[in-house]
This record gives C-alpha cells, structure tokens and sequence, in this order.
C-alpha cells in the first residue's frame, strides 16, 4: 500500500455523523486517525431526527431533546395522516461533538478550523498544513470538497432553514410535517418538539430560487397565529436530494454519508444511513489495512449499493414525482404515492 511511512493510516475528512463514526471504527483497533472539520466545531442545518430502527447507541442522554413516536403529515388542505414512529430528536451540534469525542477517546485525533484545500494519492493539504495518510474517507457532506477534488460532479441539494422557538404549542411526542407548493417548493415545512412548548420549525425547498428563509418566515406569518413564540435561534444549510453516487471508491479515497449522497432524496433524512456507512467504511477500511490491499476498498462501494441503494434509487424515483407536482392542487392529489409514511408510497 503506497505511503508505509504515512503520517497517519487513515484521514477523514468531516466530522459529521458519518466522519466521525468512520473515525472511531478504525481509532478503535488501533490505526492513526486524523479528522479534518472545516468549522471550529460541529454545525447541522438538520432537524436532528433519529430513527430506532438502527442498533446505534445514543452519546449520552443529554443529547435527547424529545422522544417521537408519532408523524402527523398534512396535506396542502390540512387534513392530515398519522404514522407511528420510534425515535427522537437531538440537539445536533451537541450530538455531532459527542461523536467527534467518542472518536477522540478511540485515539483519533481532530484538527478544527482546517478546512481540506488540496488532495493527492498520498495524503490531502488543509488550511495551515498538510498531513500524508494511505486511506482517506471524504466525509464533509453535501458540498464536498473531497468530492470535487475527486472530479465527482456538484449533487443536486434542497436548501434548509429552522428556527428554534420557544412558547409555541407542540403535539406531544409528534413531529408534524407540512405540505404546501406555496411555502415550500419541492419540499416541506417541519415542526419537530423539543420540549412542552419549543420546537425546530423549519423547512427545505428544492424547486425555488427564493431563499428558504423568505418561504419559512411566510410560513410562520401565516400559520393562523399558532408561532407566535420567539425565534432563539437561525440555522441555514443543504441536504443532497440527487441520490446515491454512482461512484463510492476512488483508489485509496471514499466517500460517506452526504457527501457520497446517501440522504434520502424525498425526506432529506441522512443520520441513520451516515452511521449505519461510517461504520461499513470504517470495518472496510480496517480489512483493507490489515492486507494491506486498497483493492478492499471495493468492498465498501458494494456493501453500501446492497444496503442502500434498491431504498435510495425509489426513493430518487419519487423525487422526480414531486418535482412534478407544482402546485397544490397536485400534491393534495398525490402525496400518498410520494410520501414515506403512505402505503401507495411502497406499492
């Protein structure tokens, strides 16, 4: 394997979700681990919802902003339909810094404020410095820069904005999510609890060239009244709606979780498969040091085409079906065939 005198074995770039699970696989049985994050420390545009339907152990229970074991979806008229859930809501920043320590205690090592700028086969240039490693995992998301450096092309992206607000009514337990072609374009608006009376408002947008902000604040001036509370805190960002990438292995280089595309392209959801490929690229990458064969890495690309892609590909399916419905009149016609939580979704 090219570099035995590397500085480090592996070097992930991102310290998302899926950097950093991919970072403490590999720490964990002994390999040196660097962590590039761009940021000076982690920063999501997301609601934060975790499914159970993964074995994955939560970093703490400080991290639990609610329990959800309800979906309420509206439709444009605002009838709506119920589904049960099984999971919860985070407060993201603190999840993803959790994560990142988990790898730290693992023996990984995280430079923040060092966002990657140049890439080759034996190692990657960041701000401040360059490091040689023989693996590197491109974990930093929608806009990767491992990506682009790679000449993998620009994703297709929905465009995010959430408030956290206090003194609103929530529905126990409940998230709620609404569809209207007038607020949210392509997309929809979420309410996810976070206590007796706050809550994520927020939305994401695929089809507008209005900022998303514009949408949300429309959104909350016209609800009847009902978030009338106080908007602590803004967040912006994007979540990949193109798909699973074709290509997932690039000699010694993988991607992972967003940046590879690994949302799901109707929901925009992404933690569950970010963790469940952090830790397929993190076992794949430990085999693939121990024979000392980047050939491994292959194994990587077709393990996670086998566990996401049938899931990913119906789901990009659905996409191109909502893109499609323009207007209200054809969303309240069709969200039942374009919407997980509806049994036409799956026939």
């Amino acid at each position: 394997m090219n570099g035995h005198t590397a500085d480090y074995d592996v070097i992930v770039v991102g310290a998302g979700p899926a950097g950093s699970i991919t970072a403490k696989t590999v720490a964990s049985e002994g390999y040196r681990v660097l962590v590039l994050e761009k940021n000076a420390s982690c920063r999501s545009p997301c609601a934060g919802y975790i499914s159970r339907t993964i074995n994955f152990e939560v970093p703490g229970e400080s991290v639990i902003q609610s329990k959800i074991t309800k979906m309420r979806t509206y439709f444009p008229d605002l009838s709506f339909h119920d589904f049960q859930l099984n999971g919860f809501v985070v407060n993201r920043p603190l999840f993803d810094m959790e994560l990142a320590m988990k790898a730290v205690e693992a023996g990984a090592e995280i430079k923040w404020n060092s966002p990657l700028t140049g890439m080759s086969p034996g190692g990657v240039r960041f701000r401040d410095g360059k490091s040689s490693g023989k693996i590197i995992a491109g974990a930093d998301g929608v806009f990767s820069k491992t990506a682009a450096l790679l000449g993998s092309g620009k994703q297709r992206f929905a465009a995010c904005a959430q408030y956290h607000m206090k003194g609103i009514p929530t529905l126990p337990q409940t998230c709620e999510i609404f569809f209207d072609a007038l607020y949210a374009p392509g997309g929809y608006i979420w309410v996810y609890p976070t206590g007796a009376d706050s809550a994520k408002v927020g939305l994401g947008i695929a089809n507008s060239k209005i900022p998303p902000r514009e949408y949300l604040d429309a959104f909350i001036s016209n609800a009847a009244g009902r978030f009338c509370g106080e908007k602590k805190e803004y967040i912006t960002g994007a979540l990949p709606v193109g798909g699973l990438r074709e290509k997932l292995v690039f000699d010694n280089v993988l991607l992972v979780g967003d940046s590879a595309g690994m949302a799901d392209p109707v929901t925009g959801a992404g933690i569950n498969n970010a963790i469940l490929a952090g830790e397929i690229a993190g076992k794949t990458i430990i085999k693939a040091l121990e024979k000392d064969d980047l050939a491994v890495l292959l194994e990587y690309e077709t393990g996670i085409k086998k566990l996401l892609g049938k899931t990913l590909a119906k789901a990009l399916a659905k996409r191109k079906q909502m893109d499609a419905c323009c207007n209200n009149e054809q969303l309240q016609k069709h969200l039942p065939e374009l919407w997980v939580t509806f049994k036409k979704y799956w026939v």
